[in-house]
């Protein structure tokens, strides 16, 4: 009586391969050893939560943020639900559109939003007006090679 096991592509080539080689080759359920030190694959979705509803990608449009370490071209990774905002960079909608701005505490407690460049002001971000946090920067991808 013959037993049918039905495999995926991959394994029936291999199996094929397999068996002309060896004939007498018996394939059994256990793996190889070497199978216990594999590695899967680097998924950048499942590293940075991309495809999570609330996690946005940005691209960095202009030189801005170099002071940040941040180049054009870069891709952020913004969580819209992040709620921890010290010594984080986040994107906050400010009255020329939305920016990339540093939370950092003072000495009495209170936020302020700190651009890449020294030049531009610091914004109180628990002051009278009301500023709109958008998301908390979680990731930063570079691209290094073209």
């Amino acid at each position: 009586m013959s037993s049918l096991s039905i495999l995926a592509r991959g394994e029936r080539l291999r199996e094929r391969l397999l068996t002309d080689v060896a004939t007498d080759l018996r394939i059994t359920g256990f793996q190889s050893p070497a199978e216990d030190e594999r590695e899967e694959g680097l998924s950048l979705d499942r590293l940075t939560g991309l495809g999570a509803p609330h996690v946005w990608g940005v691209q960095v449009l202009d030189d801005s943020l170099i002071g940040f370490g941040i180049f054009r071209g870069d891709r952020l990774i913004v969580n819209r639900a992040a709620s921890h905002l010290d010594n984080k960079l986040v994107v906050v909608d400010l009255d020329d559109g939305y920016r990339v701005r540093l939370v950092q505490r003072d000495l009495f407690g209170g936020r302020w939003l700190k651009a890449a460049d020294p030049i531009v002001p610091d914004v109180q971000l628990d002051g009278e007006e009301i500023i709109e946090v958008w998301g908390v920067v979680s990731w930063v991808v570079s691209c290094v090679s073209s």
